[in-house]
């Protein structure tokens, strides 16, 4: 009777442990499509100011990514790496502003944006998502993301896959809908199985933040763990990354937020 008792107290912690923000909050204005780091193309690069201006002009929500370089400037980018997009061998927090401007995007004239940049390009036209990355200063990432957004006139959420970044939204700034990126450990997740990661797939890191939303891998979306957060707790959802009509097709009545890239959906 000891080890049931133990056991039925470690089950209840940990429904407490993923439970998201309850009662939920409306995330009337934030609901819809959303171009994965803007509407890019290969004359338009990710994350670059022609993409993000192609999604204003298509009427779509954009999802992004924000970094703090080492003179504490924030810029749109999203892999910590600049080999992929730069073909730098150089870590982005480890970079200067001015030495990122130096450096061009997948071989275009397109350079590295500022939040700034990025925030005037979409001038309020279209909801946004802002991805705050992983960082060693992640209370000072958020710290200055929240200043320059306290002067943005526009609909925006915040998300994360740290939860130390959700948990700073929910003490600094209740009022602003933030949700947790999360994953499930399944094929085909192409997510190292670290530690970290099987925290976040987990699910307890939602008691740091209390999410409004949980933004999934939708193709791992049928973990356990997500799926019983799903059942007990009813959190918005949002869908990354969405790469084809047909899934867009199948998800749409199931996630409020769909992020997409590679195609022009049909719906909006």
């Amino acid at each position: 009777m000891i080890i049931i008792w133990i056991l039925l107290g470690l089950f209840l912690l940990y429904l407490f442990l993923i439970a998201p923000r309850v009662p939920r909050r409306s995330l009337k204005g934030l609901s819809g499509l959303y171009a994965h780091r803007g509407l890019w193309n290969e004359e338009r690069p990710e994350n670059s100011l022609p993409a993000f201006r192609a999604a204003v002009a298509a009427g779509y929500g954009i999802e992004t990514d924000v970094h703090i370089t080492r003179d504490d400037q924030l810029v749109v980018f999203h892999d910590d790496s600049l080999k992929r997009m730069c073909g730098d061998g150089r870590n982005l927090p480890d970079c200067t502003l001015a030495e990122l401007r130096q450096l061009r995007l997948k071989g275009t004239e397109e350079t590295i944006p500022t939040f700034d940049e990025f925030l005037d390009a979409a001038g309020g036209k279209v909801p946004l998502v802002i991805e705050i990355k992983t960082d060693k200063r992640i209370t000072l990432l958020c710290e200055k993301v929240n200043e320059r957004l306290t002067r943005y006139e526009g609909p925006y959420c915040i998300e994360s896959f740290d939860p130390r970044a959700v948990r700073w939204y929910r003490k600094h700034r209740p009022d602003v809908i933030r949700g947790q990126l999360t994953f499930g450990l399944v094929k085909p997740s192409k997510m190292p199985k670290t530690p970290i990661t099987r925290l976040l797939a987990s699910q307890i890191g939602n008691a740091l933040g209390r999410p409004d939303f949980m933004a999934c891998e939708h193709e791992t979306d049928h973990s356990l763990p997500l799926r019983l957060v799903q059942k007990l707790y009813h959190p918005h959802l949002a869908a990354w990354t969405v790469r084809s009509q047909k899934e867009l097709s199948r998800l749409i009545e199931r996630y409020e937020i769909q992020i997409f890239e590679q195609f022009i959906p049909l719906e909006k």
